[in-house]
């Protein structure tokens, strides 16, 4: 369990424990199912504390879970606080301030996680701006300015060692830049629970590009460009390859977030009398992003016969596992009283939209750091070292010294390292990424960057 990510997970927690406290649940039927369907690391918490009470080590489950959070770190603060703010509530027999409780909670776990933001994006400068001199300036200095220093006489009859020159541009930075990513990784609180591994049949399909880049050598290509004409090509068959399940993953994430506001929507039908069912099915019918889950759910109910829980995990838990909690708790509190449900639904479509704000913000504020490391890799680091290699070669042949073929072969392969260790960089910000998005951006970057430094490198200065 990483305390540092509890708090990000708060907000989640406080809907799911809303939901079934306002639908008739429990404290401990909550903390049981936050136990068995919460996020990875307040699962892990919770699964203890089942355990151990369980176990008879607390004599309940709710002063286990007031002893857990006195243990936590005081970074996680706020995830405290709010905790105990619903255990509050669930003791509370006025159902009015029980529900301001739980929104007090809720509010105080967007808070805490709107400070943890801004002092996690005010901590990527130095470290992006650390990867972006170790990526372009030193290889520009060790490739160009100082054989142009060498060529000038300004070492004497001492020449540049260009073994430890290609030690340095191809291991030495790329461990740097990978150490610094690694870092800015594991210090991310708000990195999502995303599995790493890649297709493996992607990964093998990249390997295509060393007998590619055989046939490239052996039908008399230049060496310098081997990178351009063998990894290019594999990337690009990669992304055509991967583009359509880009796209229902992009769809998915846009059906999830209409979802979420059409929660608040499904509670106000419901409230003006309309029972859970029909009121679903409108509300999802009147927004464009979840239409088609209408559709899905309305045919559901049709053939569920009765078992509407069933209809809902059947139709929506594909698209979002928490949306279908939510929907499972306010059906049964309609079971009760549709008016309380009514009041449970918005209340849960409040604190979607409160939380939604606030990471959108947060995204937003990491957006520029974002693109200014895809704008390193993809162009500014190609377009300077391709300028340096073009202003270096006619200085190269006054000066009567080898072709830069070498030299250009080198940088090729380490722009393709860039685009590798950029794409984890980025994956490694925010929320993060999965491994086949992590390869998915790689093969985006990379034949850019070889094209760039391609054109770049065949100017005549």
């Amino acid at each position: 369990m990483d305390d540092r990510r509890l708090l990000n997970e708060c907000p989640t927690v406080i809907g799911m424990m809303t939901s079934i406290l306002q639908s008739g649940g429990s404290i401990d039927y909550a903390i049981r199912e936050v136990a068995k369907e919460g996020p990875k690391n307040s699962k892990e918490l919770f699964e203890d504390i089942v355990r151990r009470t369980d176990s008879k080590d607390y004599p309940s489950l709710v002063e286990g879970l007031s002893a857990r959070l006195n243990e936590l770190p005081k970074e996680s603060s706020g995830y405290s606080r709010s905790m105990l703010m619903v255990i509050s509530a669930s003791e509370s027999s006025d159902k009015d301030v029980c529900e301001r409780m739980l929104r007090d909670a809720a509010e105080t776990a967007l808070e805490s996680v709107k400070e943890m933001g801004e002092s996690y994006g005010s901590s990527l400068l130095i470290p992006c701006m650390i990867v972006f001199g170790i990526g372009i300036m030193i290889p520009m200095i060790l490739m160009s300015i100082l054989p142009m220093l060498n060529i000038g006489g300004m070492f004497g009859s001492n020449m540049i060692n260009q073994d430890l020159v290609m030690v340095i541009t191809l291991v030495m930075i790329p461990v740097g830049i990978l150490m610094m990513t690694l870092i800015l990784r594991n210090r991310n609180p708000f990195l999502s629970d995303h599995h790493i591994q890649v297709d493996i049949r992607l990964l093998i399909l990249l390997t295509l590009s060393i007998p590619i880049a055989l046939i490239h050598l052996w039908v008399g290509g230049e060496l310098r460009w081997v990178f351009l004409f063998s990894v290019a090509p594999v990337c690009i068959l990669i992304v055509m390859l991967m583009i359509e399940d880009v796209k229902d993953e992009n769809r998915r994430l846009k059906s999830e977030q209409s979802l979420m506001g059409t929660i608040f929507d499904i509670g106000n039908r419901m409230v003006s009398g309309t029972n859970f069912e029909t009121a679903t099915i409108e509300a999802m019918h009147a927004n464009d992003g979840c239409r088609h889950l209408s559709e899905s759910l309305s045919r559901e109910y049709s053939l569920c016969r009765g078992e509407v829980h069933n209809a809902i995990d059947n139709s929506i838990s594909s698209t979002s596992k928490e949306m279908t909690l939510a929907l499972r708790n306010i059906l049964t509190c309609s079971e009760k009283d549709s008016n309380d449900a009514g009041r449970l639904a918005i209340t849960l479509g409040r604190q979607f939209q409160n939380r939604n704000i606030t990471l959108r913000n947060l995204e937003n504020k990491l957006k520029s750091t974002k693109d200014m490391m895809v704008a390193t890799a993809m162009l500014f680091a190609p377009l300077v070292l391709g300028m340096s290699v073009a202003m270096l070669e006619p200085l190269s042949r006054i000066g009567g010294n080898v072709s830069l073929e070498g030299t250009t072969l080198i940088l090729s392969w380490y722009l393709v390292e860039l685009s590798a260790l950029i794409a984890i960089l980025v994956s490694s910000l925010g929320n993060g990424e999965n491994g086949n998005r992590m390869l998915w951006r790689f093969c985006t970057l990379c034949p850019i960057s070889l094209l760039v430094f391609t054109i770049c490198g065949m100017m005549n200065l």
